[in-house]
């Protein structure tokens, strides 16, 4: 029990000594652990400036608004409406309107529907449709054009009538991507893990023995004497 007790007692001794070595090495190499977290970031930032294209975004909203003819919509209705608003979000991203939307744009139909987005905003009867290319024009225009593709289908083929538009598209005048802050920030702590595994690493590749209480605890003997080193002039 004994022996037991004085084995795991030292186990736990020797990983404290670790540790500390650890934080040491970490503390010593400080300096070059920050230029690294700062370099990596500089390069992120530089890369996310000059070299990943930019992209903007424009959106349309539209409202499905109660088809009642006193003008007061039931609790039937407004359900009925919900469902209905998830078949015009599959319509939408559907081939037969990003195809026709295509077409009229003079454009491919997989950019169309590349550059596509659609959703229905939660508990609510309003879809979003956006947009997102390099171009904030172009951007405008697919979007404009799925849009007012899906309002003239469901119309002509399922004589509904009671789509708005609640919000207009616009050019955007500044990018929805890549974001900076974000890629400086993802940067920096990349440079910061990349730096810190460095030196860890390097410390336990290290099987010099460095100091007589290193040699100590290696060789399991007590040391009498060291010779100092003289250079030779």
């Amino acid at each position: 029990m004994d022996n037991t007790f004085v084995t795991e007692t030292n186990k736990e001794e020797e990983t404290t000594i670790d540790l500390m070595e650890v934080f040491k090495q970490l503390k010593t190499h400080i300096r070059s652990i920050i230029l690294t977290t700062l370099l990596i970031a500089l390069v992120a930032g530089v890369v996310t400036v000059f070299f990943i294209p930019k992209k903007y975004e424009s959106t349309v909203r539209l409202y499905l608004k109660p088809d009642s003819s006193t003008g007061v919509s039931d609790y039937s209705q407004v359900t009925a409406n919900n469902l209905l608003v998830n078949n015009y979000v599959e319509m939408i991203k559907g081939n037969n309107i990003t195809e026709k939307a295509a077409n009229e744009l003079k454009l491919d139909q997989e950019e169309v529907s590349k550059a596509l987005s659609v959703s229905n905003e939660t508990n609510t009867q309003v879809i979003s449709i956006t947009s997102t290319t390099t171009d904030p024009a172009l951007s405008k225009r697919i979007v404009d054009q799925v849009t007012k593709t899906f309002r003239d289908e469901v119309r002509e083929n399922l004589n509904v009538t009671n789509i708005t538009i609640i919000d207009n598209s616009k050019i955007a005048t500044s990018p929805v991507s890549p974001s900076l802050p974000n890629n400086l920030a993802m940067g920096a702590f990349a440079g910061a893990v990349l730096s810190i595994a460095f030196v860890i690493i390097r410390m336990l590749m290290d099987t010099r023995i460095h100091n007589k209480d290193e040699a100590e605890q290696y060789l399991g003997i007590p040391n009498l004497g060291a010779v100092p080193f003289i250079e030779n002039k």
